[in-house]
């Protein structure tokens, strides 16, 4: 990761205008041809100038340390290992890539982090995770706030088989009869959503055991909660005798 680069944005303030100002001459005719006495200028102040806009630039992003965010996240890594081994304890074949994207406050606290990316297929690990980096002390940026990505990735244990990979047209049925409810969820959040999840078999049918979800906006949490609720619900063909992922973008 690269230091990042300043972004520089023009916003107005007044700027002062230089206005003329106004002599009146008054003209006095004096009887038997006199010379009229001379002009006297007035003394009134000048009418106060019109306000304009002014460029001022302000930083938006700042620099942070690449070495120093580095040791951080290996820092908090023990932490994000716990939660990786909470979320074994409900899905025992666990496992994905995620990648955060995280804005540091000058004071080197977060201003808000998100899962940008994920094939982990767990809500409450991707958001306990999160919660980790944000109790976490960053160093300090120079300049204005920074911005940060960092990817991991989680392989399940050697003992636990991993499940069968599905083609995102293995669900694309059961998304579809979810459209509108799915539609429903998408108040805030840009950009597309993409869903991880692991199905279990179940009767001979197939059931969402759990999923978790990325999206490349801040403001699309609450969207992601809405969706995993709608795919949760879904009713999925049978992976067979054993569990299948799949990742989808519904």
């Amino acid at each position: 990761m690269s230091f990042t680069r300043r972004l520089f944005s023009l916003v107005p303030v007044p700027v002062r205008v230089p206005v003329p100002r106004l002599a009146v001459v008054a003209l006095v005719a004096a009887c038997g041809g006199s010379t009229p006495p001379p002009a006297t200028p007035d003394t009134a102040p000048p009418p106060p100038p019109p306000s304009g806009p002014k460029l001022r630039m302000s930083s938006e992003l700042g620099e942070i340390d690449e070495a120093a965010t580095r040791k951080t996240f290996d820092r908090v890594k023990p932490a994000l290992m716990r939660c990786y081994t909470a979320g074994l304890e409900r899905v025992e074949y666990l496992a994905g890539d995620i990648k955060f994207y995280i804005r540091v406050k000058q004071d080197g606290h977060l201003r808000w982090g998100f899962v940008e990316q994920s094939t982990l297929g767990d809500r409450k690990t991707e958001s306990c995770m999160v919660g980790v980096l944000g109790d976490t002390q960053w160093p300090l940026p120079e300049g204005g706030e920074a911005e940060v990505h960092h990817g991991m990735g989680f392989d399940a244990p050697s003992n636990v088989r991993a499940p069968t990979d599905w083609s995102p047209d293995r669900v694309a049925a059961a998304v579809g009869k979810q459209g509108d409810a799915i539609a429903a969820c998408r108040q805030h959040g840009s950009g597309s959503i993409q869903v991880t999840a692991y199905v279990a078999p179940d009767h001979g049918a197939g059931r969402v055991l759990a999923a978790g979800a990325s999206a490349p906006s801040s403001d699309a949490a609450s969207d992601i909660d809405c969706v995993l609720g709608v795919v949760r619900g879904m009713k999925v063909p049978s992976p067979g005798s054993y569990a299948a992922k799949v990742t989808f973008s519904p």
